[in-house]
Order: C-alpha cells, then structure tokens, then sequence
C-alpha cells in the first residue's frame, strides 16, 4: 500500500465559529477563497449540494453538520474509474479554542490515483491560501 497522501492543515481564527461556517458555506464567501463554476447559482452549501464543473470535476457535500463539519468528496472526469472507486473529500472541521475558532482542512487521499503526487502538492497550495482568505473573510466581515 502506498503512502497516504492527505494534506492536513489548521488556522486560528479571531470570529465565531458561526461566522467562519458562513464564510464557508456561502457562496458569496466561497468565490473569495475558491473557485465556482460561472452558472453556480446562490445556493449555501448543504448536505447532497453539488458543485459541477461541467466535462471536468464536480464536488458533493457529503456531511453537512452546522457548525461542526463540512465534507465535499471529489471527483475528476479523467480519473480511470468510477466515483464510487474512490474516497478524495474535502474536509473542513470547526471547533471552538477558546477565544478563537480553530478551522482545521484535510484534502485526500490521493495515494490511489496514478498522479496522486501532483494532487497533494497542488492541495498544498490550495490550502494555505484557502485558509488565510478563510481567516480574513471570518475575521473581517460585519
């Protein structure tokens, strides 16, 4: 069995855990920390939503508990089998940490994809930048 390659990661954020959830499941907020197809309509995110980028990719939200967790499982139209071959999720989880609301992300696992190795280092990335843009969203919104 291969390495897993999941890419964990965790901020800080100086709001409400209630205010970082609506950075998080607003598409508003989402099209200033990721990317949205152009004919994705002002729906929040809620179990069952889908997120289609058409010929190309498309995310489910699988777990949807307020507040707590948000998972979005990945499927990419190139990859050899089908979507239910596969478990890659996005997953965001809130906890409160004492004054502060720690928002941690997990992407993967990308191990039993051929290329998976270019996934992590690309979700590596995303994550970084998703989470400052999540923090200051939180941090910043009136």
């Amino acid at each position: 069995m291969d390495e897993p390659l999941v890419v964990k990661s965790e901020i800080s954020i100086e709001a409400p855990i209630a205010k970082v959830w609506e950075v998080l499941v607003a598409p508003k907020y989402i099209k200033q920390w990721d990317d949205l197809p152009s004919d994705f309509e002002d729906y929040y995110l809620e179990l069952g939503r889908s997120i289609e980028w058409t010929g190309t990719s498309k995310v489910v939200v699988t777990v949807c508990e307020p507040n707590e967790i948000l998972k979005m499982s990945l499927y990419v139209s190139k990859w050899e089998q089908p979507s239910t071959a596969y478990d890659i999720a996005y997953i965001y989880r809130l906890a409160n940490d004492g004054t502060a609301t720690k928002l941690t992300l997990e992407i993967g696992d990308f191990s039993v994809l051929p290329d998976g190795e270019d996934y992590y280092t690309a979700s590596v990335e995303f994550a970084g930048a998703a989470l400052e843009k999540i923090k200051s969203l939180s941090e910043n919104r009136v």
